[in-house]
């Protein structure tokens, strides 16, 4: 059972549950809400809590501004992630920006009382090297519309609808500067084991540099997944199991 809650960052929590054995912090793509994982409970069980994130910009939140820096979302995350932890361990799983933001997270909470058990980046080029395309954030709305069709995972109807575009397309873009002028600190994640995942056809984080995920960390796992930059939503029933085990083992 799902209840809303006055806590914006996780806005629904599960009641009449068993204790979990970890939790999971899962972090959206850009433009997408904490809803892009609804689904997730009911595919890992119970001794895995799924914790969607819900970041301002977006679903419930969509009146507040959309944040233009991940390290500003980190610093303005952390302290709620720890709270909402509550004692128990909790791996952090982001998607796309996602990834960003829990890579920057784990950097700022790996000396931390209570540090994350694991970083799972998914469907991202590490920040450390240079994409492989042109910044989106910049372009002219056409271009920049056309760009988001090629990456998939918003119909060609909604990417020609004006209304949608009057209401989602500004955080959109913001999401987007975020992810392309985000640096990080100049440390590398200790102590924390890194697994990063990619999709096979992935055109924005093809596997080559999703492997580059291991020049951040001292333990880091790289698992290729079939599917393109969405490849955790097309490919849920090999994604979800590896994704479980992985989250029981830490």
């Amino acid at each position: 059972m799902n209840v809303t809650t006055r806590e914006p960052w996780f806005p629904h929590q599960r009641l009449e549950a068993p204790l979990p054995a970890v939790r999971l912090f899962c972090v959206p793509h850009g433009g997408a809400g904490g809803s892009a994982f609804r689904s997730w409970q009911g595919r890992v069980g119970d001794r895995a809590e799924v914790v969607p994130v819900q970041l301002p910009g977006r679903d419930i939140r969509l009146s507040e501004p959309a944040e233009p820096s991940v390290t500003g979302l980190a610093e303005r995350l952390a302290g709620p992630v720890g709270d909402r932890a509550d004692g128990l361990p909790y791996v952090l799983f982001g998607h796309s920006m996602g990834a960003l933001l829990v890579y920057e997270l784990g950097l700022m909470l790996q000396s931390a009382p209570h540090p994350p058990s694991a970083l799972v980046v998914s469907g991202s080029v590490p920040p450390h090297i240079s994409r492989r395309t042109a910044p989106m954030h910049t372009l002219p709305d056409d271009e920049f519309l056309k760009r988001l069709g090629m990456l998939g995972g918003i119909p060609d109807e909604l990417l020609t609808n004006e209304e949608w575009q009057d209401l989602f397309l500004p955080g959109l873009r913001t999401d987007f500067e975020a992810a392309e002028t985000y640096r990080p600190q100049d440390s590398l994640l200790s102590g924390i084991p890194l697994i990063a995942l990619g999709g096979r056809d992935d055109p924005a984080a093809p596997p080559a540099d999703v492997e580059r995920w291991r020049e951040l960390a001292a333990d880091v796992t790289v698992r290729i997944f079939d599917g393109d930059h969405f490849f955790v939503f097309t490919s849920e029933e090999q994604v979800l199991p590896f994704l479980t085990a992985t989250c029981l083992a830490v």
